[in-house]
């Protein structure tokens, strides 16, 4: 459902969010009233409870299947904003085995970089994410032209390939990043998901056709609960456009640090 969303041009606010549960909860009362309306006036055995219990059995699979995997890809973006404050701050480290004043020549470069990157990780909307990313990209190569010429100015030694290979982590740093950005769960399983919770509700409806009073309270309940859950999955599949945010801080802080020795 993301996915589509995506590709149609449109993305979830943290507005939508609410809008999206509220209409999934309307649809499951919807199916739920046509399935009573339809059990109470067609004759036959009432369904029974070891089938409407893995009806819901399975939808919980489900719904736990799509949650793990929006939690795992939350994870892996946390994660990877740390591997490239790591990164970052060790070509900062590395840095130092050159004379006092290749390192100042070289750190606002970096500092410059590491602001950039923080401000790419705090862009919400995808075009301007894409630029700042390019800015990004731009600003890493010229730090990485003067740092090479840097090195090639003098004689090979075992501080190149260490310097070399702090630059090369920054790069995949960033590249890991972006591919987990563009990541969502597949449109299919959100799909089958909440076409899975409306079949649920409609089969819950016809089972309750001649309940009332604490059926219908602990149905609209259930159903309620239903939507929630697959808000939130839906909100952490949004890298910076839900309320459940990746957390830029410690790439912020190694990016102030930065900053402040300039």
């Amino acid at each position: 459902m993301t996915d589509m969303l995506h590709e149609a041009g449109l993305t979830l606010e943290p507005w939508s969010l609410p809008l999206t549960g509220a209409l999934l909860l309307l649809a499951m009362v919807v199916a739920y009233l046509l399935g009573r309306n339809w059990a109470a006036h067609h004759a036959g055995n009432p369904l029974d409870n070891p089938v409407l219990s893995g009806m819901f059995g399975l939808l919980a699979l489900l719904m736990a299947f799509a949650l793990s995997l929006a939690i795992g890809r939350f994870e892996e973006r946390r994660r990877l904003v740390v591997a490239e404050a790591n990164a970052i701050s060790t070509m900062d480290t590395n840095l130092a085995l050159l004379s006092s004043k290749e390192t100042s020549s070289l750190k606002p470069g970096l500092a410059e970089y590491a602001a950039i990157r923080v401000a790419v990780g705090n862009t919400a909307d995808d075009t301007a994410w894409q630029v700042r990313w390019n800015e990004g990209n731009a600003q890493r190569a010229r730090f990485g032209k003067d740092l090479f010429a840097i090195l090639r100015s003098g004689s090979p030694d075992t501080r190149t390939p260490l310097l070399a290979q702090s630059y090369s982590a920054m790069g995949d740093a960033a590249t890991m990043r972006h591919a987990a950005r563009q990541a969502h769960l597949p449109a299919e399983v959100l799909v089958l998901l909440g076409l899975y919770c409306l079949a649920a509700a409609g089969v819950l409806g016809s089972a309750h056709a001649h309940k009332h009073g604490s059926g219908l309270v602990g149905a609209s309940l259930l159903l309620a609960l239903l939507a929630s859950a697959f808000v939130v999955i839906l909100d952490l599949d949004q890298p910076r456009r839900g309320t459940i945010i990746v957390p830029q801080d410690e790439l912020a802080a190694v990016a102030a640090q930065l900053d402040s020795q300039r």
